[in-house]
Formats: structure tokens, C-alpha cells, sequence
């Protein structure tokens, strides 16, 4: 090949009559490739590994177009010269085991080291925060991105100005395959607080791991960034439930006479099962029919989809949910729109997967967004299920077995010695909440009594 001391003007001149490549005298490696057209690209060798082999193989890496002056996606000569030797340093560097340390690299080692051993749903949520508000995070329009930050040069400023970005709320809308524009919802207090949490988790594994000394995120306190947690108490009283019943278009679905809406019949159906059943979200999307008998009207739900303490999983028992009768009534419409596929939500589009992991979560948003459920305030997927607690505590369902219902731990030492599953409880209390559900959805003509009402009625003759 021929070599050249490349100048700008000779680069300028230069309109070979077939394609042809020279070689820069000044920075072995570097190319430039020109053909009949005048266009001049810079190329760099590299050494690219073959994945089934592991043999070297030189290739030929485009680096951009050449102009005098560079600018607009284009490189001037000088530039390309800089990114090549830029990109020779670096590549020693990394055979030296020199390298500076981004903070995407913290990132990755902490989901090596920390997130693999969580549960696939708690991962790839932790990873999309990660992902989106941090990795991603442009706290400068003139540096890169978080990600790329050498990490030995954060500091606790930076760390709270991504945690401040996280909180601003905002609607970023992108181009879906086959869905045309999709709007998401990104930011807010609660996802300021998990990125606050995500921050400290990377950077303290990786001081316990020794590749940082010392932990910027250590001093930072949610409270002084304005993120103190107020616990949630929403839910929805009766004139919301049935606000949210006819949003749903739930009696026609059931009735098969439901009209065509934005949200399919397998996500509207899904959203009002988790008011029945007050299981968390994560739990049903991934709800297979072989864990559900209709004929028991019982369904049963794997350890690995529960919410447990770090080392309680060992000791674990599935978790068994009893079905009111409305509930049933749902799954058997499910399973009709969901055919041979294994999955209790299937996803419409590809019956072989269910649903997304979020695509309860906005739905929920978007019936709101929409106008279709005009409330007072927001809901959420999760105050479905504490709608059914506040409920519950209305009917005088006792203590312990509406939270067994619920699946949580038993305060002191009940749970310690209390260790009873409770179904027919738990059965019974689901019917009597479901049943008062099914009274404001449908009024006069609820087929179901509640079982208060239905104990306090005299026998017949």
C-alpha cells in the first residue's frame, strides 16, 4: 500500500479514477480511502478477535468522512490524527491494565457482583433505573454521559446533581416497531430515591471490592436532597371503583361484548384481576396455567416470584391464593384470549411471551393520562392492592388473615409461631371483598350477596 505524509491539501487534490487507499507516514495505521466521487474516509487498523475461533484478525474500522475543517459528523485531518492516537493510548493502556475505570464499568461489575443475585424481575428493574437515570444521565451538554465518566474523578456533587435530574418528571416520546409513537414517563421522587440507592450500592461495592478507595455516594442523604418518603395510603373508594370498572369496560368483557379500546383486553382484564386477587404485579405477569386450578379456584404462586427478604427464599413455601368467583371468571376469559400459549398474560402481539414486566404499570398511567379514569388524584397498579386491604378492614375481615391474604409477615413473634396458610380464611374473606366489588360494578344486579349481608338474613322456612 501506498504511504503518504497526508496534508490537507494534498487530501484536496487528490481524485483517483478507481477506488484506492493510502497509508499516513506520520501515524502508522491510519488510512484514507478515495474513489471517483472525491469523498475521503479515514480507516484505522484494528485487532478484532473471532468469537468461535479466538484468533486475531486485522480488519479495517471506518472512523468518519474527511473535510478541510472538520464539523458536522466529519473529521479534519488533524482531528482523525488526534482520535487515532487517542485510541492507540487508550488500547495500551488497557494491555497495561492502566485504564481508567468509567463509572459504566462500576456499573457493570456491581450487576456481576450484586444484582445476578437477585430474582430476573428485581434485576431488570434495578438495571433500567441504572440504565436510564444514571448510565445515560447528561449532567453537561459538553461532557459524555455519566457512564463514561472516569470514576475516580466523581464526586459527591455530581451524584447529587444525577439524583436531582432523576426527580424532574418528564414525558419522552420515541418511535415503537409497528406501534408508531410511544410516550413513557420517566423521573419523579420515588425514582430519585432508587437511584440514590443504586448510586451507593455501585460505588460502595465497588470500594468492598477494592477498585475505589473511598465512596463519594457516602455522604449524600435523601432528606438533604428534598426525597423524604412519605408512605403511600391511596386507595380508591366507591365511586372510583366504579370510575374504574367502566374504564376497564370490565361486566362486557366478561360478557364477550367489549368493544375495541387502546388498551387490549388482556391488559384491562389483567389490571382489574389484581383488584380481585391483590397479589403484586410482578407475581401475576409471569403466571403460568399450570398454577392455576379453576376447578378449586385456587392459584398457586412460586417462591421465585415473591417479594422476600434477602436469605428468606431457602425456607420459602409458594404462596397460595385463593380465587373469588369474579377472579375465575377473569382467568377463564383470559385463557380463551390467550389459546395454546402457557401464559395466563399472554402477550397479544406474541403469544409465545407474556406481557412486559410494565405493562400493567403503564396502562394503569395511561388510562389516566388519557381521560378515560378521571380521578382525584393518581393511582397506582399498587393501590389496587391496598384498595382491597382498606376494604377488607371495612368488612371487619380480622387482622391476621387479611394480611395472610396479602402476603405479608405477621408482626412479633405471630409469625414465628403462627405458621398456618390460612386458605379457607383467606377464601372466604376474598369472596366477601369480591363480591362488594361486583355490588358497585354492578348495582342492583350483582348476582352475589356479600357474606355479611348473607348472615344476617333470616333462613328461609
Amino acid at each position: 500500500m501506498k504511504r503518504v505524509k497526508l496534508t490537507s491539501e494534498w487530501l484536496a487534490g487528490w481524485v483517483p479514477r478507481r477506488q484506492e487507499e493510502v497509508a499516513d507516514a506520520v501515524c502508522r495505521g491510519l488510512l484514507a480511502r478515495a474513489g471517483p466521487s472525491g469523498a475521503k474516509t479515514f480507516y484505522q487498523w484494528t485487532d478484532a478477535p473471532n468469537p468461535e475461533t479466538g484468533k486475531t484478525k486485522r480488519k479495517r474500522v471506518a472512523m468518519g468522512r474527511w473535510s478541510p475543517d472538520g464539523g458536522r459528523g466529519t473529521l479534519s485531518l488533524g482531528e482523525a490524527r488526534d482520535a487515532f492516537l487517542k485510541l492507540q493510548e487508550e488500547k495500551t493502556a488497557e494491555v497495561a491494565g492502566t485504564a481508567e475505570v468509567t463509572v459504566g464499568d462500576l456499573a457493570k461489575a456491581y450487576s456481576r457482583d450484586v444484582l445476578a443475585r437477585r430474582g430476573a424481575s428485581g434485576r431488570a428493574w434495578s438495571w433500567g433505573v441504572i440504565g436510564v437515570h444514571v448510565l445515560d444521565a447528561r449532567l453537561d451538554p459538553k461532557r459524555p454521559p455519566f457512564g463514561e465518566w472516569p470514576a475516580r474523578t466523581v464526586r459527591a456533587p455530581d451524584l447529587a446533581a444525577v439524583v436531582r435530574l432523576a426527580r424532574v418528571e418528564r414525558t419522552v416520546t420515541r418511535q415503537a416497531k409497528g406501534k408508531g409513537e410511544v410516550s413513557r414517563r420517566l423521573g419523579g421522587p420515588s425514582v430519585a430515591r432508587a437511584v440514590l440507592a443504586e448510586l451507593k450500592a455501585i460505588f460502595g461495592n465497588a470500594v468492598g471490592s477494592g477498585t475505589l478507595d473511598a465512596t463519594p455516594a457516602a455522604v449524600l442523604r435523601g432528606t438533604a436532597l428534598g426525597l423524604t418518603k412519605v408512605k403511600r395510603g391511596r386507595n380508591l373508594n366507591e365511586r372510583e371503583l366504579a370510575a374504574l370498572f367502566t374504564a376497564l369496560d370490565l361486566t362486557a368483557l366478561l360478557d364477550g361484548i367489549a368493544k375495541p379500546q387502546r388498551l387490549s383486553p388482556t391488559v384491562r382484564l389483567g389490571l382489574a384481576f389484581l383488584l380481585y386477587v391483590p397479589v403484586r404485579s410482578h407475581s401475576f405477569i409471569g403466571a403460568r396455567w399450570e398454577e392455576v386450578d379453576l376447578d378449586s379456584a385456587l392459584w398457586t404462586v412460586p417462591v421465585a416470584r415473591l417479594k422476600l427478604k434477602q436469605g428468606a427464599r431457602a425456607a420459602a413455601s409458594d404462596f397460595i391464593a385463593p380465587l373469588p368467583s369474579t377472579a375465575v371468571t377473569i382467568l377463564r376469559r383470559l385463557q380463551e384470549l390467550a389459546g395454546e400459549s402457557h401464559w395466563v398474560l399472554a402477550s397479544p402481539v406474541e403469544p409465545k411471551k407474556h406481557i412486559g414486566e410494565k405493562v400493567l404499570v403503564r396502562a394503569m398511567a395511561r388510562l389516566q393520562e388519557g381521560g378515560r379514569l378521571a380521578l382525584g388524584s393518581r393511582v397506582t397498579v399498587h393501590d389496587l392492592r391496598r384498595t382491597w386491604r382498606t376494604w377488607a378492614g371495612a368488612l371487619r375481615v380480622p387482622f391476621d388473615v387479611a394480611e395472610k391474604h396479602l402476603g405479608h409477615v405477621l408482626p412479633g413473634v405471630a409469625d414465628v409461631y403462627d405458621r398456618s396458610e390460612m386458605v379457607e380464611q383467606r377464601a372466604q374473606a376474598a369472596e366477601l371483598v369480591g363480591a362488594v366489588f361486583d355490588r358497585i360494578r354492578l348495582g342492583t344486579a350483582a348476582p352475589v350477596v356479600p357474606l355479611a349481608e348473607r348472615a344476617a338474613r333470616p333462613s328461609p322456612a
